[in-house]
């Protein structure tokens, strides 16, 4: 377990690179599978008030993390907004940072799909509208609109109506789209155990008609929203997906739901 004591974390926005050897960084890294942007907070510790101002709204940022020799991103946005404030001795930037958040807000569509279109070729055109990769397009029932199409109002309530016609989930996940069957996921091939960071054995819980495990383990940045992992301990044993989480920058720890 020594390798897990060289914490390593860097932000990368505008133009600069912060690391966690020369400042004090924490961070918040939310993810899920439903439909709504993530929205992230990353801390940075007694920036000059020059850096500061580089920090706008809009900004894009990457966050990496993990442990020496085994570095990763977890987080992929825009600023969305930007506060500091003093704590004690201490000034803290707080960067409140989402996945796509402002074309998800902001952006209408008003189309019309010619017939024979499929809700495939619809789904790529939309997707495309929002200016991030797509990750994966992958429906349960690929659609064919005889009549055609059209679609009209906000970008994000139009690819939500799509997507429900197929009976498929859409999520954003570090700067990328992806549309898939609900029960789909992302192989990692990755062994979840004691001597892999898993801290205790996780617990059961149950809600909304679904069952599955709270997990927590040292901070992994191959672990995000859909990650299928293997799981090894005295409660839980088998092949997971993870349906929602968060990296925490205080304790270096990643909390799971998986099911």
């Amino acid at each position: 377990m020594a390798k897990y004591w060289m914490q390593k974390a860097e932000v990368l926005v505008a133009g600069k690179k912060f690391i966690k050897d020369d400042f004090e960084i924490d961070f918040l890294v939310n993810f899920d599978d439903d439909p709504e942007p993530n929205i992230s907070h990353v801390m940075i510790y007694n920036l000059s008030d020059t850096t500061i101002a580089l920090l706008k709204k809009g900004e894009n940022i990457i966050l990496n993390a993990g442990y020496e020799g085994d570095v990763g991103t977890i987080l992929l946005g825009t600023i969305d907004k930007q506060e500091t404030t003093w704590e004690g001795i201490d000034k803290v930037t707080k960067l409140t940072v989402g996945e796509g958040s402002d074309k998800w807000l902001n952006a209408y569509v008003n189309k019309s799909y010619a017939p024979g279109t499929s809700s495939q070729a619809i789904l790529t055109d939309l997707a495309g509208m929002f200016g991030m990769e797509l990750g994966e397009l992958k429906l349960v029932n690929n659609l064919t609109y005889a009549r055609g199409r059209s679609v009209s109002g906000m970008l994000q309530s139009v690819i939500r109506q799509v997507v429900a016609e197929t009976g498929s989930k859409f999520h954003i996940s570090q700067g990328k789209i992806l549309i898939r069957p609900w029960e789909a996921g992302t192989e990692t091939g990755f062994l979840l155990n004691a001597d892999t960071g898993l801290i205790e054995s996780p617990q059961p819980f149950e809600e909304e008609g679904k069952a599955g495990y709270r997990v927590r383990m040292l901070l992994n940045h191959r672990i995000t929203v859909d990650s299928i992992l293997q799981i090894q301990s005295k409660t839980a044993n088998g092949t997971f997906r993870v349906r929602k989480g968060s990296h925490s920058g205080a304790d270096f720890i990643t909390e799971v739901e998986v099911v």
